[in-house]
């Protein structure tokens, strides 16, 4: 691999990564927008319709903990099963507000970005 190609991964990878962590709470305040998923759940919807997100759990679960924290989602455990107990996350009244608001900013910045990639004056 020559240099440039070097610096060239490693700045990809260093975009990449930002852009992922950016996009992460939103992409999981998405999913639980109107239905209610436990965490395994909420990595398994991401995993089947977001490839290039590729949420893992030891990145989701902590994601899934801080949001609650700011009080975006609110869970409740399901003991239904005893043997596994799961703990189920809802979106709060200012969860959808923050996902609202995130939607509405990614729209505007993806049509911003495709026109300038595309060299198209707004």
């Amino acid at each position: 691999m020559s240099i440039e190609s070097k610096k060239a991964t490693e700045e990809f990878e260093r975009w990449s990564t930002e852009v992922k962590r950016g996009a992460a709470s939103l992409a999981i305040l998405a999913v639980l927008e109107g239905q209610t998923a436990y965490g395994y759940d909420i990595v398994k919807q991401l995993s089947d319709r977001v490839s290039f997100l590729q949420l893992e759990q030891g990145t989701v679960y902590p994601l899934l903990r801080r949001l609650e924290q700011r009080e975006l989602l609110t869970s409740t455990w399901n003991y239904d099963d005893p043997t596994k107990p799961k703990k189920y996350y809802v979106l709060t009244s200012e969860g959808r507000k923050a996902l609202d608001m995130m939607m509405r900013t990614w729209g505007t910045l993806s049509n911003e970005m495709k026109q300038l990639i595309e060299g198209v004056e707004p």
